[in-house]
């Protein structure tokens, strides 16, 4: 010991100037030779010379297995290269991050603590100089407290789609009390259902859960959050080609899928064709994430045709009638006008 430094073995100067490089340089922050020897003296209390400090440096640096990159100017006098301005290379650029930030401001299935605790996890992913916009940020949350037996559930019913299993559950509704009220059977106990699970999907920050009532023949979807009591049954999945409309696949196809399903509803895909104004055909776009073809174009009007979930679509239709016009199938717009209807009455 000389004045309270001392001098420290080779590894763990090594693992000192990693450590000082990772805490606190990126690319826009960087430390000479000399700025990271007096951090080793200041944070360790070691002491290392200018030549054994740059042959370290120059170790890390052209291992290349750590992420250092550094300025070269030009040789010294004994013909070795000079390097200065050290810095680490981070998993995550801070733009990167922010794109992961939003990505969980925007999951209403995380509670406030969850989100705040995963934001602060995910910043130290990157540059110690990233500042997260995560916290100066309101985003919805829901109404209903969140269980953590939601992640609890994920993990298992992501295991029983790997595995090709069936699942057991019960599942929940929220009342006027704004709590979840698991659905009963005739005798008052829990409902248990047997589910066949294909896949998880998000759609506007909710987790669902596509598959198969085990007592019907078309595919349904569940909101994970309403699922609770999961277990993960003996007994082999349904095939694919089991159930109506996918008779002609074996692999559950979920991205046609999220392009047909505009609202998670279960049940039959249909091609629609809708007469729109011409000044939605952005939302339109939107909803349908491209999966649209136009015809019969005006300049005030467009015919459109989708092939979408039924229920989802009417609801759709419904939410923009004063600027849309189903034509087809028939039976379909004869169920709107009856809604559309329905709904006049409620005002009369």
């Amino acid at each position: 010991f000389v004045k309270g430094v001392f001098m420290a073995s080779k590894k763990a100067i090594l693992v000192y100037i990693l450590e000082i490089l990772r805490s606190e340089t990126d690319a826009n922050h960087t430390l000479s030779q000399e700025e990271i020897r007096n951090k080793l003296i200041a944070k360790y209390e070691v002491s290392v010379d200018r030549k054994t400090l740059g042959r370290h440096l120059n170790d890390l640096y052209e291992a290349g297995d750590f992420g250092i990159e550094c300025e070269e100017s030009a040789m010294g006098t004994d013909g070795t290269v000079r390097r200065t301005d050290f810095y680490m290379i981070h998993p995550f650029e801070d733009s990167e991050l922010r794109l992961l930030v939003d990505g969980l401001l925007a999951s209403r299935h995380i509670s406030v603590a969850q989100r705040k605790d995963l934001i602060e996890r995910v910043s130290k992913l990157g540059s110690p100089h990233f500042i997260s916009h995560g916290n100066n940020i309101e985003s919805p949350t829901g109404y209903l407290p969140k269980r953590q037996e939601l992640f609890l559930n994920i993990d298992l019913i992501e295991t029983a789609i790997q595995i090709g299993r069936k699942i057991s559950l019960s599942y929940c509704q929220p009342d006027v009390d704004k709590k979840l009220h698991v659905n009963l059977d005739s005798d008052g106990k829990p409902k248990k259902y047997v589910f066949n699970p294909f896949q998880l999907v998000m759609n506007h920050g909710q987790y669902y859960l596509v598959g198969n009532h085990d007592n019907h023949d078309d595919m349904a979807t569940l909101r994970m959050d309403r699922i609770c009591q999961v277990k993960i049954l003996p007994m082999n999945r349904k095939l694919l080609r089991q159930i109506k409309g996918y008779e002609q696949l074996r692999v559950f196809n979920v991205t046609q899928y999220m392009k047909e399903h505009i609202y998670m509803f279960g049940g039959e895909s249909i091609s629609v064709s809708f007469q729109a104004k011409r000044d939605i055909v952005n939302q339109i776009l939107d909803w349908f994430d491209g999966n649209v073809n136009f015809t019969k174009v005006t300049k005030s009007k467009v015919v459109c045709h989708v092939r979408v979930n039924r229920e989802a679509f009417k609801y759709w239709a419904l939410q923009y009638m004063q600027s849309v016009k189903v034509l087809t199938p028939k039976s379909l717009v004869t169920e709107i006008k009856q809604a559309i209807q329905e709904g006049l009455n409620q005002y009369s």
